[in-house]
């Protein structure tokens, strides 16, 4: 299977180098957050993800290590979930339309990961917020895409299709809760602590509910590739 690095491997490379990176960006953080200059280092529930990749910190001091570190981790995120998708683009070649409409967002929405990695958010706040919403949107359209392509094909575990669509659901119902409930943490400090953790966890879920995807696609591939050779007029000695 000459996509099986990107579509089983890749994944869960991708996923420590972000974790390694935004490990090692975090304690190289200088402070601050967008309601507290004086707040010395990085706090794990006051600070966004995003404030990694500013050039200056909200305390005012150069951020430069810790910016090239976090973006870094979105660009690999973003590589890696584009070669995905781009990859089970033919699994599903008895729908084509909707195969092309899955791809189409999930890449987008991989893409916008790069996207928020080359804006960050003190230089070019509204382009930076522009991905960041359809990093979400993407992914949500997406998955509710391919949990019905997974329905519909035969022999691929119906697990996965339900996966997808709780995977859609807690991303929609994080766009809706931080976009629509939750109040401006700029304007409610109050308020800061909820987008932060909501944020996070909504962050981990993506790249653990992808990696599981990922699982789930290569049984599938290899199962459909012994059939195919089990059915082989060579039999099971063809490669």
């Amino acid at each position: 299977m000459k996509n099986k690095f990107w579509i089983e491997d890749m994944p869960k490379y991708s996923i420590v180098i972000f974790f390694i990176l935004n490990g090692l960006s975090m304690y190289l953080y200088p402070g601050g957050n967008m309601n507290d200059i004086k707040q010395s280092n990085y706090s794990f529930i006051y600070n966004f993800f995003s404030d990694l990749g500013m050039t200056i910190s909200h305390s005012g001091e150069n951020n430069i290590v810790s910016c090239v570190l976090f973006n870094t981790s979105l660009c690999v995120i973003g590589i890696c979930f584009t070669m995905l998708f781009l990859s089970i683009r033919n699994i599903f070649s008895n729908y084509k339309i909707l195969s092309f409409f899955a791809t189409a967002f999930g890449v987008y929405g991989a893409l916008s990961y790069i996207g928020v990695a080359l804006t960050p958010s003190n230089l070019y706040l509204e382009l930076h917020s522009f991905f960041a919403h359809w990093i979400f949107r993407s992914l949500f359209l997406a998955s509710m895409l391919y949990a019905l392509l997974i329905m519909k094909t035969k022999d691929f575990e119906n697990k996965y299709a339900f996966g997808f669509m709780l995977f859609g659901m807690m991303v929609l119902a994080y766009v809706f809760y931080s976009e629509f409930y939750l109040q401006n943490p700029r304007l409610f400090p109050d308020s800061l602590i909820k987008h932060v953790i909501a944020q996070k966890l909504i962050a981990f879920w993506i790249l653990i509910a992808i990696y599981f995807y990922s699982i789930g696609l290569g049984k599938y591939l290899f199962r459909k590739k012994k059939s195919l050779k089990d059915s082989s007029p060579f039999g099971k000695n063809n490669y």
